[in-house]
């Protein structure tokens, strides 16, 4: 078995309460709470463990019928990343990427890998200083000509 494999799904099995981890085919295999799906550890011997990148096999909805092989660091990005939304909801957006962050450098210390994220746009702190220095301007001037042309 790909021990690389087997780390990351252990590590998606420990991303409470969207998963969790359960026995499939003889396996340690993560399970989503939400549909049923379970995530388990591609087994290969001949996988040299330089060369282990990680794959998974994704049973939809526990189905043994219904499956798909994928890299398991791809699908942990996407475990991750809903896991930090439920999380981090309704908080700042900075509470949101520092939970990312944490959790990214956490998979890289227990499986060697990387989590893929796709960088968005993040507003510098003058950029958003600017905007909330225009918005008091710009209230003022709305409030001033409202009471000049108003008093006409």
């Amino acid at each position: 078995m790909s021990e690389k494999s087997q780390a990351i799904v252990c590590f998606i099995a420990n991303l409470l309460p969207l998963y969790t981890s359960v026995s499939f085919e003889e396996r340690t295999c993560a399970l989503c709470l939400l549909d049923g799906t379970i995530v388990a550890p591609i087994v290969n011997v001949e996988v040299d463990s330089l060369d282990d990148d990680g794959w998974v096999m994704i049973y939809w909805q526990g189905n043994p019928d219904r499956k798909t092989e994928m890299s398991a660091t791809l699908f942990a990005s996407q475990a991750v990343l809903r896991y930090v939304e439920l999380r981090s909801a309704g908080l700042p957006p900075d509470t949101y990427r520092n939970e990312r962050a944490g959790l990214a450098e956490h998979f890289n210390h227990k499986t060697g890998a990387s989590l893929y994220f796709a960088d968005g746009w993040i507003e510098s702190e003058n950029t958003a200083m600017m905007k909330r220095w225009g918005a008091r301007v710009f209230g003022v001037l709305a409030s001033v000509l409202a009471k000049h042309f108003g008093a006409a």
